[in-house]
């Protein structure tokens, strides 16, 4: 294919598609890589009822703990104790037996309220990504792209060993 180009598209790169001025383009992505892409697209030619344009990101983050809210101590979830591996938030020093009833480590800080990034709760967004001290996981929802090593998106993982988490 003659048009596929590696990394994020330049002014240059742009230039060298040879976009007739009369073409429709179709943007897709965050909205300032919407805007840079129609800028040059504006500066080629194209009149701006020509470009059209889909938003392709998450919502704001949702950031309990983080974002101004009354401060409850971490502690350990309610309910029947877990059977599973010991799951160890680092930084809360909360230590607990990893329950079936949690959807997710996410589920599980959440349960503890340990203050945890998150938004998409599905592998796609990596606001939640968290350092993996120690242990194994597994994706219950498989991540849309994985994170980088020693590294865990907890809205969609669960634990398959004991675990700590760097939160």
């Amino acid at each position: 294919m003659p048009y596929v180009v590696r990394g994020r598209p330049t002014a240059s790169s742009l230039a060298a598609l040879g976009i007739p001025a009369d073409a429709d383009a179709y943007l897709c992505g965050p909205p300032a890589f919407m805007e840079d892409v129609a800028d040059v697209l504006r500066d080629r030619g194209l009149s701006p009822e020509k470009i059209h344009r889909e938003q392709f990101s998450a919502l704001p983050a949702i950031n309990p703990g983080i974002t101004p809210t009354a401060a409850v101590r971490p502690h350990q979830p309610a309910g029947p104790r877990g059977t599973g591996p010991l799951i160890t938030f680092a930084r809360s020093g909360v230590t607990t037996p990893w329950s079936s009833a949690h959807a997710s480590l996410l589920d599980l800080a959440e349960a503890c309220d340990i203050p945890t990034r998150w938004s998409c709760r599905t592998g796609v967004c990596h606001t939640c990504v968290t350092r993996l001290v120690a242990g194994d996981i597994t994706y219950t929802t498989p991540p849309l792209e994985l994170p980088e090593a020693g590294t865990v998106l907890v809205c969609c993982s669960a634990p398959t060993t004991e675990t700590v988490l760097d939160l």
